[in-house]
């Protein structure tokens, strides 16, 4: 989860935090001002409670970035659009004691779409406001002309300043997101770096999340610095981190561990799409065709696996992932040592 991703998450529960507040002070409002006489209020409240109850879990219980969770979040701010204006005519339309929960609507809504979302947001809700206005008979004359446009003003005003707010915020921490992202990439490769592994393999540690963990090695890799030089060298390195981005699943990282060195972190939920994954970026390494002024020649790589938690720590599980890198060169190269002590080989260069 990007640091973008979990400010939103704490942003919605936050959010959802203040709703049940407001849904705790609009059951007062229908027991001690209404004397439960009003069947619409107490509709809207039950509702409120139902769906308040639905999207607690799915905020809580569901990960993030999930369809659900994203329907939530993207539902929640019609339901509090709708929300709002039933209650505000619930409670008497001008005067509303309800009317400054626009305010984080607004708020709401510029997390996701920003200034225009804001905007957007505040001409709605002047707009469903008026009609409620019209609808309870409001004269719009005198004071009552005066009460309406400042609140319309308030509306816009927060449309704008909150739309402004957000959305420089957002700038700043996408930029600072993305200077994060520099520092932890490689510049040759664009492949993650040997500090963003151990920082990677220390959370998955953390979270006991089941990995297959996968050192890898270019074989004769001298040779080819020797033969054509650094450059073609260089270029061997970038292509290979190009085919490896473009053959990784969503939820796997590849790293550029040292030199000639490559290390993998896939998710192992599932053991056998783990085994696939790392196939396939096998057989397009081997793919690759390499030109240099005299000729066209190609690459092969070893690789060394383990699964975590089945080695009993990050520690271990990195030292026999090595352990087999090594037992798979010795055993000629182009090929992998599986976690299992299978060896699959490759095709002769």
């Amino acid at each position: 989860m990007n640091l973008l991703t979990k400010n939103d998450h704490i942003i919605e529960m936050i959010l959802s935090m203040f709703r049940w507040i407001f849904l705790l002070i609009a059951g007062s409002y229908y027991y001690f001002y209404l004397n439960g006489s009003s069947i619409g209020f107490l509709i809207l409240f039950l509702f409120g409670l139902v769906y308040m109850a639905i999207s607690e879990l799915s905020l809580r219980k569901t990960e993030i970035n999930s369809r659900i969770y994203l329907f939530m979040t993207k539902v929640s701010v019609v339901f509090d659009y709708a929300a709002f204006l039933w209650l505000v005519s619930l409670t008497g339309g001008s005067g509303s004691p309800f009317f400054p929960i626009a305010y984080l609507l607004i708020l709401h809504v510029a997390v996701y779409w920003k200034f225009s979302g804001g905007i957007i947001a505040s001409f709605l809700l002047g707009a469903g406001y008026t009609a409620i206005l019209l609808f309870n008979g409001y004269s719009f004359q005198g004071q009552q002309l005066i009460d309406y446009m400042f609140d319309c003003m308030f509306l816009l005003f927060m449309g704008v300043l909150g739309g402004i707010i957000v959305s420089r915020e957002r700038t700043m921490r996408s930029k600072n997101t993305k200077l994060e992202d520099i520092a932890r990439k490689d510049f040759l490769t664009n492949l993650y770096n040997h500090r963003a592994f151990q920082e990677d393999l220390h959370t998955c540690s953390k979270n006991d999340q089941p990995l297959m963990l996968v050192l890898a090695d270019i074989d004769f890799f001298k040779s080819v610095n020797d033969r054509f030089g650094h450059l073609v060298g260089d270029d061997v390195l970038k292509q290979i981190g190009m085919v490896v981005e473009e053959e990784l699943e969503d939820d796997a990282k590849a790293y550029r561990y040292g030199g000639e060195e490559f290390a993998f972190i896939l998710n192992a939920t599932n053991s056998e799409e783990a085994k696939e994954c790392l196939l396939r970026i096998q057989s397009a390494i081997r793919k690759l065709r390499f030109k240099t002024d005299a000729e066209y020649f190609s690459v092969t790589m070893s690789y060394g696996t383990a699964l975590f938690p089945l080695e009993s720590s990050i520690e271990q599980c990195l030292r026999i992932a090595d352990e087999r890198l090594y037992e798979a060169k010795r055993l000629g190269r182009n090929r992998i040592c599986w976690y299992d002590q299978q060896v699959e080989e490759g095709h002769a260069r």
